[in-house]
């Protein structure tokens, strides 16, 4: 279940709230990041919102950096093994920089 107005979550061992967070990053003359980068730029928007850093994977595949579109990621608290989908929505104005707005399920994947 998705929750589309919940602007702040907490983190703590085994919780993980729904959470919409953003971040700026900057992608590459292509127009793409690694997963990587991109799991990196969610967890600093999580991170910089909750004030704990979750584990972040995005696949393996590298993110096309277009306006608008949506990028499912993993996340979950550290040292738990519970998932959670979350989905960032990418801004992008054309130029070298990005954002990205970080919903989080409230519910783990399951």
């Amino acid at each position: 279940m998705r929750t589309s107005t919940v602007v702040s979550s907490v983190i703590t061992a085994s919780v993980l709230a729904t959470a919409l967070v953003g971040c700026t990053a900057s992608a590459s003359i292509d127009r793409t990041v690694s997963s990587s980068a991109f799991a990196t730029t969610v967890a600093d928007a999580l991170e910089k919102e909750v004030g704990t850093r979750p584990d972040v994977d995005c696949g393996d595949d590298a993110v096309s950096v277009v306006d608008q579109a949506e990028v499912h990621c993993d996340v979950r608290t550290p040292g738990s093994d519970v998932v959670y989908d979350s989905v960032s929505v990418i801004s992008t104005d054309g130029g070298d920089d990005y954002g990205v707005a970080v919903e989080v399920d409230s519910e783990p994947k399951g």
